[in-house]
């Protein structure tokens, strides 16, 4: 049985509101419990579900309509925005309801703040994220019902997209840049603040929160360790490396084991320094035709709910900018500016011969400083601040190593048989039943985390000890860094298992796998450190 309470939500968000408002007419407090209310009446997935998507809303025939939003925080540096909560008469005010009868005057007692922040499309969202996350949710791509009206304020240049105004009338500190939170709220039709007294605004859509919900690094939902199947991971593993090699690396299994450690690592601790190691694939040759991305993007976006490639090109270097950069107090976006478990395809092929210019280094710099310390800087007129970042890196380089930058590992690619471009239709798909399963893997093992116990902790001392007195000479001997770097990877191969203990026999397979990279790099000529 449907509740009155949830339809009357529904049909007349406003209503509703002010009825709320009528129990109780604490201005002070009403913000929390609108929040509390509303997240109440769709807190089940089936009541939620109801609620349609502001995607395929059009506001400019929908005024004050309910409506969700999928989105990433695009700008928070806006101006906090002065709304009367007690309007004349007693009535419920802010959440966009104008008063037009102040006859007894103004009562600035009655005077509260929001706040207000820019938002847009998820960007590089994947196009199962909506149907998994079930009914009511749409794919971020979508082509929006009203033009765009700031498509500066989005990373990916040239994309269908929705830009939106939105206004927190609840904790108002909550939403950060490149959050990616689903907000419930009003729609209207409304000038950005900052261009109030232009008399060329440009009304935009605006969605007052009601309440919003943040969602996971994974945004949908995951579990570590998977239990369901956690005794079949092994072959599961297997297969999920096998697809990837095969459909996105000409068959390179061994660089596709090292794909799949690389997507799973996230950020473990900033103090100390736990980041996600950057891997470039070198040896990878460039598309014949420019327009063509590699398999391997499409094979990850199956994968993964958010897959930005950047094709690096001397148009993209010198021509475009990687960073947020302020231009007359409005937060122009940079195609850095993704969300926090975002996993970056970077292709070196399209750079050709011709200089990189002051813009181009730049870009070169924000990108290396994101990889290495995860943190991007925001550009403003007489300052920059470093925000933090949460992002997997891939280079695909045709050299030895990366032309440009440098990554943690290098693992040159040997291709068996199969294309390394093709267009997305034609990359073959496991059943979907399986495609599910190693979603479910690798989202597990993003938002897992792992321990060293004593027994293993001190067989892996005793053995770097060994390896160390092994060496021929004391320059081939490993270091303290070989063994950080081994106990990272020893992590993250633990996390693909779904296992929450590093064991010997990983720690002997982690080994395995770091020589066969040295012997490749050996043999193309590289350096093995």
């Amino acid at each position: 049985m449907v509740s009155s309470v949830l339809v009357d939500a529904l049909s007349d968000p406003t209503r509703a509101l002010l009825e709320l408002y009528d129990a109780n007419q604490d201005i002070d407090t009403f913000p929390a419990r609108v929040a509390a209310h509303f997240g109440d009446i769709f807190a089940s997935k089936d009541a939620f579900s109801e609620i349609p998507s502001l995607h395929i809303i059009d506001p400019t025939h929908n005024d004050r309509c309910l409506v969700s939003f999928r989105a990433m925080i695009q700008d928070t540096s806006p101006s906090p925005e002065m709304y009367l909560a007690k309007r004349s008469g007693g009535r419920c005010g802010g959440w966009g309801m104008a008063d037009d009868g102040l006859e007894d005057g103004l009562n600035y007692s009655d005077l509260r703040e929001n706040a207000v922040v820019w938002a847009v499309s998820v960007p590089a969202e994947s196009s199962w994220v909506a149907a998994e996350l079930g009914p009511g949710s749409h794919v971020s791509g979508l082509r929006p019902p009203v033009p765009e009206s700031h498509p500066h304020k989005f990373p990916c240049a040239g994309q269908p997209h929705l830009g939106v105004q939105v206004k927190v009338y609840d904790r108002v500190d909550s939403l950060q840049s490149t959050d990616v939170v689903t907000m419930v709220g009003i729609l209207t039709m409304e000038p950005m603040t900052a261009e109030l007294e232009s008399p060329n605004a440009v009304p935009v859509p605006t969605l007052h929160v009601l309440f919003s919900r943040p969602l996971p690094l994974t945004i949908a939902p995951r579990v570590f360790p998977y239990y369901p199947v956690v005794s079949t991971f092994p072959a599961l593993r297997d297969e999920l490396v096998s697809w990837i090699a095969d459909e996105g690396l000409a068959g390179d299994k061994d660089a596709a084991e090292w794909v799949l450690l690389s997507i799973i690592a996230k950020v473990q601790s900033r103090t100390p320094a736990l980041l996600p190691p950057s891997l470039t694939i070198s040896r990878f040759p460039p598309p014949s035709a420019q327009s063509l991305a590699p398999s391997l993007s499409t094979v990850l976006s199956h994968l993964l709910p958010i897959v930005v490639t950047l094709p690096l090109s001397l148009d993209v270097l010198n021509n475009s900018s990687f960073a947020p950069e302020s231009k007359n107090e409005d937060l122009h976006s940079g195609r850095l500016q993704i969300p926090r478990g975002s996993v970056c395809v970077v292709t070196e092929g399209g750079v050709t011969e011709g200089g990189v210019f002051d813009r181009g280094i730049m870009n070169l710099r924000a990108l290396q400083e994101m990889m290495t310390g995860q943190t991007l800087e925001y550009i403003f007129p007489f300052s920059r601040f470093a925000f933090k970042t949460d992002v997997a890196f891939l280079i695909l380089s045709e050299g030895k190593k990366s032309t440009f930058f440098q990554t943690n590992i290098n693992v040159p690619l040997q291709p068996n048989i199969g294309e390394l471009y093709k267009a997305a239709e034609k990359v073959k798909m496991p059943p979907a039943e399986t495609l599910a399963l190693f979603r479910d893997l690798v989202g597990g093992a993003k938002i897992g985390s792992v321990t060293i116990g004593e027994t293993v902790a001190e067989y892996i001392q005793e053995d770097f000890v060994a390896e160390r007195k092994a060496a021929p000479t004391p320059a081939e001997a490993v270091t303290s860094d070989d063994l950080i770097h081994r106990m990272m990877i020893a992590r993250l191969f633990t996390l693909s298992m779904h296992q929450s203990e590093v064991s010997i026999d990983i720690w002997e397979r982690v080994k395995t796998l770091e020589a066969a990279r040295k012997t490749r790099l050996t043999a193309v000529g590289g350096t093995t450190k």
